[in-house]
């Protein structure tokens, strides 16, 4: 947020202040009236957590009318002034300025320059806390949620697998006296034994402490981390309590694969009836029919990729940092007669129309299926469906593949940037500056940084298609990839931040209707339901902008309701990944993903498919218990994979260019071949099935 006051500090003795709250020049000229305020911390805005101990304080300044001439804001300490500062007011009403004062500041003055002499305009004293503490427990290492069973952890919360321990940081401040023996005391309330570290306090001097809290003893999965700022005599100060969750045994997820599974989350299910709009809850183990799981797609480079009934089945990459990143849905734009809301799976949170299932999990292919209905606030439905395929490979990619049957007059937008954020996440503490980058084929790249307030900040550059990352935190860690070849434009809506009494409080549009919460409309500003529900944070969209579709039929068909009628379908696909692959390796896996090589065959031929775009597959049908392929790339082939229909049974050795390859650097499945490597020149495999027996599909 820009500073509408700009800062000049000059060092000149006080002059106090006169006595009321305006004053006039000895000349005709009026002199506006001011008032200045101290301005209270918004809980979202920065800093947060231990960086909002000691932090300074704001000062809001006012005047009536356009102020003249030089106007000072001064600050006292006990009577005695310690900074003087020039401020500046802008060209138009409101006519405001603000200012940050220092720690020890007791008073704020306005001053107004009158016949080259400052006058009082303005006082106001400023009173804080004879004592500020906050603290806040982290895990000593990071491990993914998923990783243990969860899912979107309570911010504030500490979370705890096997091996780790906890790290509780406590940060204070006394104003009033010192304390050199004052200390943090922590434990746990089923009942190990406290531990402590010192923390002395000087007057006016901001002092931290770290405690190490090892794992509770015992088989509770849930505790309380009490923690006390204590005196010398042993007298509390201060205290807070911090919810603990404790994982004993995580899931045994595989380092590639599928798995079902119903992952842990302990706080309620926020929930909102929408005929008087009284809030309740309801326990989360209770939300959905018993049957119902949630799948968690594992990757070897550590992405997951979750569906999860909280997400109403919506998939996202569970962050290490434990938030989501999401690629949106399939949203009705045009509108639906007598649809309350928006139209979206979003809406369908006991999920009485979505489903999910692993079709397939083998060493070189996972493939999860999401069929959905778009669904209003009443779980109204119009007949229309969605089926997501989600295909991945041992190389941590994957495809996104969306096939849609709907009416040929209904508009649909398929693809928009979306985070999650867990309950008390507030954006401008978990959101990075820089979210997203789009690569264009060309090499140019635009770096979109939020909050963007019009089409000045919108980043200029390239062409499309573009390779896309979105970074869910605020870490270095891997980053959210997409890349649709047929893509003809960049994103039509770049969403903008939300202001709350004139504050900048997100970097981009906030909603916390979606995921988890119930019975709460599409918002358009914040509130306080982020205490109770996590949230989402919609950063850019391409609304009717919808890529080429890589195929299309028309004709009557069956819709959901069992009407026959008119319908279309369309399919596209996307190259998506969770990594920290750089600009150059990410533009090769896209341009690869766009130009298959060119292949000459011998023992095999192509079949009817050729190239599966959906799942980045080379399609052939083999014919001998010997095959060699030459490639031929127009671009680096990179991690080639390959569907081998009629393929022998038994095991399958691989030779490139003469060369074994190693166990390691292949998959197979007894169909699909996925291989490592990248083929930027003509190269020949040659593949042995030791088996001379065909299967038939």
């Amino acid at each position: 947020m820009k500073t509408r006051a700009a800062i000049l500090i000059c060092v000149v003795n006080w002059l106090p202040p006169g006595p009321s709250a305006s004053c006039h020049a000895g000349d005709a000229r009026p002199v506006p009236s001011f008032s200045i305020v101290v301005e209270k911390p918004h809980a979202w805005r920065p800093p947060f957590g231990l960086d909002r101990v000691g932090a300074p304080t704001t000062v809001r300044v006012e005047a009536a009318a356009p102020p003249g001439g030089r106007i000072w804001l001064a600050e006292r300490e006990r009577g005695r002034e310690t900074a003087r500062r020039e401020i500046r007011f802008p060209g138009k009403a409101p006519f405001v300025a603000t200012a940050a004062v220092a720690p020890d500041t007791t008073e704020a003055a306005v001053l107004v320059e009158e016949d080259g002499t400052p006058a009082g305009a303005a006082r106001t004293a400023i009173e804080r806390p004879p004592l500020e503490a906050e603290a806040a427990a982290r895990p000593d290492r990071v491990v993914n949620p998923v990783d243990l069973g969860t899912i979107l952890v309570p911010a504030g919360w500490l979370l705890l697998g096997p091996g780790q321990a906890g790290i509780l940081e406590v940060a204070a401040l006394s104003r009033v006296a010192d304390r050199p023996h004052a200390s943090v005391r922590a434990r746990f309330a089923s009942g190990s034994a406290a531990q402590a570290a010192a923390l002395p306090l000087i007057r006016g001097k901001r002092a931290r402490a770290e405690v190490r809290m090892a794992m509770p003893p015992g088989q509770s999965d849930r505790d309380t981390l009490r923690v006390e700022l204590v005196g010398e005599d042993g007298t509390r100060l201060w205290g807070k309590d911090i919810p603990v969750m404790i994982v004993r045994r995580p899931p045994d997820l595989p380092r590639f694969g599928a798995t079902y599974t119903k992952l842990r989350y302990d706080a309620p299910i926020s929930v909102r009836d929408p005929a008087t709009g009284a809030f309740s809850s309801l326990d989360y183990d209770r939300g959905w029919e018993p049957s119902l799981r949630d799948v968690v797609v594992s990757l070897p480079g550590g992405g997951r990729f979750v569906f999860w009934r909280g997400s109403s089945y919506i998939p996202f990459w569970a962050g290490l940092h434990n938030t989501g990143a999401c690629y949106e849905w399939a949203e009705v734009i045009t509108r639906r007669p007598g649809a309350v809301d928006c139209v979206e799976p979003l809406m369908d949170k006991e999920l009485r129309y979505g489903r999910v299932e692993i079709v397939e999990a083998t060493p070189a292919l996972v493939h999860v299926r999401w069929t959905y209905e778009s669904t209003d606030l009443n779980y109204k439905v119009w007949g229309d469906q969605a089926v997501e395929d989600y295909y991945f490979h041992p190389d941590g990619y994957g495809t996104r593949v969306v096939t849609l049957k709907t009416d040929p007059t209904t508009d649909y937008e398929l693809c928009e940037f979306i985070i999650l954020t867990p309950q008390g996440a507030y954006p401008f503490d978990a959101l990075p500056e820089n979210l997203v980058d789009a690569l264009s084929l060309d090499g140019s790249k635009r770096s979109y940084r939020f909050p963007i307030r019009g089409e000045a900040d919108t980043p200029r550059g390239g062409a499309p298609p573009a390779v896309y990352r979105l970074r869910p935190d605020r870490s270095s860690g891997p980053a959210a990839i997409a890349f649709n070849p047929g893509d003809r434009a960049f994103p039509k809506v770049v969403f903008g931040p939300f202001e709350d009494g004139g504050r900048l409080v997100t970097p981009c549009y906030w909603g916390s209707h979606w995921p988890l919460a119930r019975g709460n409309a599409t918002g358009s500003r914040i509130d306080d339901r982020i205490a109770l529900t996590p949230c989402h944070n919609s950063v850019m969209s391409w609304a009717s902008d919808r890529p080429e579709p890589i195929s299309e039929r028309r004709g009557i068909m069956v819709d959901t309701l069992g009407e026959a009628r008119t319908m279309v379908v369309r399919r596209w696909a996307w190259l998506i990944g969770m990594t920290r692959d750089d600009d150059e390796h990410l533009l090769r896996r896209a341009r690869a993903f766009a130009n298959p090589p060119s292949l000459k065959l011998e023992g095999a031929e192509p079949a009817s498919e050729g190239y599966a775009i959906e799942r980045r597959a080379l399609c052939l049908r083999v014919r001998r218990p010997d095959v060699t392929i030459a490639l031929e790339p127009s671009v680096a082939c990179v991690d080639p994979i390959f569907e081998l229909d009629d393929a022998p049974r038994g095991a399958l050795s691989v030779r490139r260019d003469g060369v074994p390859v190693p166990e390691a650097d292949l998959a197979w499945d007894g169909r699909t071949l996925w291989l490592r490597g990248s083929f930027a020149a003509r190269s020949r495999l040659d593949l042995h099935f030791e088996s001379t027996t065909a299967t038939t599909e």
